[in-house]
Parts: structure tokens; C-alpha cells; sequence
């Protein structure tokens, strides 16, 4: 049976598990944490605790929320909805130094998070956002400068870039950036899709932990021009 459109496909649904009260009362009890950390690494870090029990309204504190513009209450990132996603695949206790952006890449942070466990699962994250925007444009200026005083011919080659963490302020531009992302990769408007594509695009979404948000079944067939029935069917094939 098909879900209501406006209801996410829950937690337990997926990984079997539901957070409790307890679980969400125990990641409560970090919140002053937060406030430290904020104080401590100064105004350029953003510090936020996340309670996964409500991936949509997932943040439940936070310090420096001026470096996202977040706030309480504000959803889940990509980067979560994929971990949560993985279930007991994630074993890691923590992830350091990955990189973030805010919609549209108005900001470049460099992030980590710590899992916050009870019982050996993941009930919430805190998370650490440093804006690395300024030191970013005087690396920029330096190696410019450099350049003119010893060039060098042989350029190191960059290894490829891992997909940065999206730190959205609403779960619509949370399941907007998600979409765009997956979308970009084709180079042909959502009607010219193949039906293979399509299957593709719902299955790259569904491996990002994207239907753990509210409303995104109904979001994204109004992206692709599909009808609700046909998105849960291209979902069920891509979990067959």
C-alpha cells in the first residue's frame, strides 16, 4: 500500500528501528555542549546537534547560526540521510575534515560530525561547520602570487573531490539541492529521461536516504513530471 503523499517513509520502515523518548531525551542532554563548543571555537564555527527522530525538523540546538543561516528546527543533511541510511553499515564513531556547502555554494565550510549512540544506535549527530571561505580566497591569492615567481610546469594533479554535505535551511531547499544533484547528471530535461534514467535517478535518491524526508515522493514527481504511483513504483523496482 502506497503511502500518503505528504508523510515521509519512516525510519523504521527502512532501518527497523524507532528512536524513543529516552533516545531523544539522551541527545537532549548535549545541548549545553553546544553553546561551549560555539563559545570555544569561536564565531566562524557553526556547532549543531541533531535529534534523528524527526529528519525534517532534525536540529535541536545550535551555536553561530549565523554561518548557514539554520535554525532550530531546521532538517536533516544530506550527508545524515545517507548515514542513516547505511543503518548498522555505518560503524564509524565519527567523520572529520569532509567538506560542506550551503544551497547554491555561497559558502565552502570544512565539517565534522561526531555519532551520538545509545545501544549501539545512531540517535543523534553534532556537528561541527567551520567557514573556510576567507582562508579559501587568500589560498587562492597566495598560490596566484606564487605562480608568478615560481612557476611550475607540471601541475600536481587533484585527486577527485568527494560530494560535499549540503547544509540547507528548510527541508524544501534540503529536497530541492537533493534533487538538482542527482538531475544534473543527465544532460537532457526530465522528459527526455529514459525509463531506465528514471529508475536511476529514484535509485541514486533512495541510496541518499532522500525518501526519509516528508513529502519527497510527491516532490519529485512534480520534478520529473510523474505521477505519485509511478515514483513508488520506480522505488519499489530499485529496492527489488
Amino acid at each position: 500500500m502506497e503511502a500518503a503523499e505528504s508523510e515521509a517513509i519512516p525510519r523504521e520502515v527502512i532501518s527497523g528501528e524507532a528512536i524513543s523518548r529516552e533516545d531523544s531525551e539522551y541527545v537532549a542532554s548535549f545541548k549545553p555542549l553546544v553553546e561551549f563548543l560555539g563559545v570555544a571555537l569561536g564565531e566562524s564555527t557553526e556547532v549543531v546537534l541533531h535529534d534523528v527522530s524527526d529528519l525534517d525538523h532534525s536540529v535541536i540546538a545550535i551555536a553561530n547560526s549565523h554561518v548557514t543561516q539554520r535554525t532550530v528546527g531546521s532538517p536533516a543533511t544530506d550527508l545524515m540521510l545517507r548515514v542513516l541510511r547505511a543503518g548498522e553499515g555505518t560503524t564509524a564513531d565519527y567523520l572529520t575534515g569532509y567538506e560542506a556547502i550551503t544551497p547554491g555554494r555561497a559558502r565552502t565550510l570544512r565539517s565534522s560530525t561526531f555519532f551520538i549512540r545509545r545501544r549501539g544506535r545512531i540517535i543523534g549527530m553534532l556537528c561541527l561547520n567551520s567557514d573556510q571561505t576567507v582562508l579559501r580566497q587568500l589560498d587562492e591569492t597566495v598560490k596566484k602570487i606564487a605562480a608568478l615567481y615560481f612557476p611550475n610546469p607540471e601541475r600536481r594533479k587533484e585527486a577527485p573531490a568527494e560530494k560535499p554535505e549540503i547544509l540547507a535551511s528548510s527541508v524544501a531547499d534540503m529536497k530541492t539541492a537533493a534533487m538538482e544533484s542527482v538531475l544534473s547528471r543527465y544532460h537532457v530535461s526530465v522528459d527526455h529521461l529514459t525509463q531506465a534514467e528514471r529508475l536511476e535517478v529514484v535509485r541514486s535518491l533512495d541510496e541518499d536516504g532522500f525518501f526519509q524526508l516528508r513529502g519527497a515522493v510527491t516532490d519529485l514527481a512534480l520534478a520529473m513530471n510523474l505521477s505519485e504511483p509511478t515514483v513508488y513504483r520506480y522505488l519499489r523496482q530499485a529496492r527489488a
